[in-house]
């Protein structure tokens, strides 16, 4: 096996001095789909937020494709990490085309340049499930489902090794949400991405993660594939929380 692409090495954090994660240590290999659960405030939007340098660790380090991201520079470091969030940030004032192409395009990808883009665009739409005519758009004109696959197409439009998720699908419906997770799936298998997916809901991480990690207050309750927690809980915190699936 290889170096994993993303490593925490004792990471604690504290905010207004009160900690949210403890001494934590984990490793994610390359391809991996983690999906990341556990109680509000136990740590999981931190833990996505320290691999791009939105905020950095009081203790300890964070390695992505072995560099320490604290020796990198953060806006280059975000460039190469795809972010899809539940609010989306989709920009009014720019189209859907223009929204997809922006990381890449501020990146100095020539592939993005002149006309090329908004067939590159069209294929990103196509890939998320959308109809390619809605590349003309502005957010304002789309469904919040629709707009939720735009930030996935925008997030993946450099092509990142990396995909951060923080909650994307929770302010959609229960049918768009399932189309939603049928379709990141599918991402996932074709571009073979390293994927961490933060979620509330405990079956959308057992059906969408290779692995799922549990946090709680702060540390790692398990770590395993979903087979490995459903059928041997490590600790009463996750037989609790996996017994509504059983």
């Amino acid at each position: 096996m290889g170096q994993p692409i993303i490593q925490f090495e004792h990471i604690s954090k504290a905010f207004a001095g009160q900690p949210v994660l403890r001494d934590l240590s984990l490793s994610i290999e390359k391809g991996e789909f983690v999906t990341v659960i556990g109680r509000s405030g136990c740590g999981k939007t931190t833990l996505l937020r320290l691999i791009n340098c939105l905020i950095t660790p009081d203790q300890g380090c964070v390695m992505v494709q072995g560099q320490d991201v604290a020796q990198t520079d953060p806006i280059a470091l975000r460039r190469r990490i795809g972010y899809a969030i539940q609010s989306v940030g989709l920009f009014p004032h720019m189209t859907v085309e223009k929204n997809i192409a922006y990381v890449p395009s501020i990146s100095g990808m020539d592939q993005w340049k002149g006309k090329n883009r908004r067939k590159l665009a069209e294929e990103l739409l196509v890939q998320v499930g959308l109809d390619p005519i809605l590349a003309g758009r502005y957010p304002r004109t789309l469904s919040g489902g629709q707009r939720q696959r735009v930030g996935i197409a925008r997030a993946l439009a450099a092509r990142p090794e990396i995909l951060l998720m923080d909650e994307p699908f929770g302010a959609v419906d229960e049918i768009t949400r399932g189309q939603l997770q049928q379709e990141i799936r599918r991402i996932h298998e074709d571009r073979g991405i390293t994927i961490l997916f933060v979620t509330h809901d405990i079956e959308e991480a057992l059906k969408l993660g290779s692995r799922v990690l549990i946090l709680d207050q702060g540390k790692i309750e398990q770590y395993a594939a979903p087979e490995e927690i459903l059928q041997n809980p490590a600790t009463e915190f996750v037989k609790q929380l996996v017994s509504s699936c059983r």
